[in-house]
């Protein structure tokens, strides 16, 4: 993959082990990151997503003002890409309500029967494959701009671009827009995607994972909207 690329470079870090966003999802049960290594939820490694979201914005994490996501988390097993029966739906947008303490958080997800609201947390119906019902919800929503969104849905190509070609304008100037859990086999399709389109400011983070079955399949694919 590396000779389809410009540039690169590799990051080596230690983990911070007061993180407070890895608290946050230890407490609320996202899969997104962890400080412990046991008692959680979902059966499967947690990611390090959490260690990447903050170290991008620890800094002005006090600045954030508007967050969305789609993928709520559904422990209905009937659904695709759940969190298995014992995950816990809206974990991560509690997880952003407190480490962003000033930004209200919009979720979205097809499987209403997760759908809640709670104090700066509202979520809302949507298939991220239907570009009618993308429009739909975010003239429901009424929020102007995002300073963070986040595709954390179907985890497949088709979806992902679906979603990010109907929501992307939502991004304010600055704003960061991110596709979690992108298969490894779906990184050379968003590569070709990006690499047509220019004009799009994109990365691809590869992290290393702890699941020793699936040590390359913690990937990101992290879109700035670059001020002009």
């Amino acid at each position: 993959m590396i000779d389809k690329f410009d540039k690169y470079f590799i990051c080596f870090y230690n983990k911070n082990q007061n993180s407070l966003l890895n608290q946050l999802c230890d407490k609320y049960g996202s899969d997104k990151g962890e400080i412990s290594n046991f008692g959680h939820p979902y059966p499967w490694p947690s990611h390090t997503y959490a260690d990447y979201i903050e170290k991008t914005f620890y800094h002005c994490r006090n600045n954030i003002l508007n967050v969305f996501e789609c993928g709520l988390g559904t422990n209905y097993v009937d659904a695709p890409s759940n969190m298995s029966a014992t995950g816990i739906p809206g974990a991560s947008l509690r997880v952003w309500k407190d480490y962003f303490p000033n930004a209200n958080i919009v979720g979205i997800d097809v499987d209403q029967r997760i759908l809640f609201e709670e104090e700066r947390i509202s979520t809302f119906h949507c298939d991220q494959t239907n570009p009618k019902m993308i429009c739909d919800v975010f003239n429901e929503i009424k929020v102007q701009k995002f300073d963070l969104m986040i595709d954390d849905g179907l985890h497949i190509f088709n979806a992902g671009i679906c979603l990010f070609e109907n929501a992307f304008h939502k991004l304010r100037q600055g704003g960061i827009y991110i596709i979690e859990d992108v298969n490894s086999n779906d990184l050379m399709l968003y590569q070709k995607y990006f690499a047509e389109k220019r004009e799009f400011n994109s990365e691809i983070i590869s992290l290393f994972s702890n699941d020793e079955k699936k040590p390359f399949d913690n990937n990101l694919i992290v879109i700035r909207n670059m001020p002009e």
